[in-house]
């Protein structure tokens, strides 16, 4: 799997789409993977839909009584996730043979007469997006959620319900643009002080091949 090279912080008083468009311009992403957020639809080439938040809407079902398909589609999600973690141990072949088994197991799950509410509601849910539940069976570069952004995006949110949010364009830009700096340092082994000194005073090719 391809390792994360780069974190980019962007603060905006909407969640819409336009957030998203404006960042990537006309980029596009082989594979865009998010959660089912009307907003983070139609960005890349393909979507992977992560497997963590379809986890909690099928316990959500089941909490609210459905034993029918959300009991089910849990497992084979679970199935899934664990395939996932052993894709650098599987073959190309074993992989496409473990995305058929997947697909037919679902398609016999979402045959089933399901009667509660919820667990009907998330059976269309997933009618919707049930082709965007496996790409990263023959992707190896994809993962299964998109917890490395949540991750990221942990202490922004702490920040924001700490402070009540900025209180100024500029203020709101600077902290985006620093914890991009420290988040993406982060992920080539430097500090804090060592990334952000690193873009005030970048270092020259004689510095760094002394």
């Amino acid at each position: 799997m391809n390792r994360a090279t780069s974190i980019y912080h962007v603060i905006a008083d909407t969640r819409g789409a336009c957030v998203i468009t404006d960042f990537l311009g006309d980029a596009q992403p082989d594979v865009w993977v998010a959660d089912r957020y009307g907003a983070q639809n139609g960005h890349g080439k393909q979507r992977q839909v992560c497997l963590a938040h379809l986890l909690r809407d099928a316990q959500y079902a089941i909490d609210c009584g459905d034993m029918v398909f959300a009991p089910a589609f849990k497992a084979l999600l679970k199935r899934a996730c664990n395939i996932g973690k052993r894709r650098d141990r599987l073959k190309d072949a074993t992989l496409l043979d473990y995305h058929r088994r997947l697909d037919r197991d679902l398609t016999d799950l979402l045959r089933r007469n399901v009667v509660h509410p919820q667990g009907r509601k998330l059976v269309r849910a997933i009618k919707k997006c049930r082709n965007d539940l496996f790409v990263f069976m023959t992707r190896r570069d994809v993962p299964t959620t998109n917890n490395g952004s949540e991750r990221a995006l942990r202490m922004s949110v702490i920040f924001r319900k700490v402070t009540g949010c900025f209180r100024s364009v500029w203020g709101a830009k600077l902290y985006a643009a620093t914890v991009s700096v420290i988040a993406t340092g982060k992920l080539h082994g430097k500090t804090a002080l060592k990334a952000i000194a690193d873009v005030i005073n970048p270092p020259t090719v004689l510095n760094r091949a002394a």
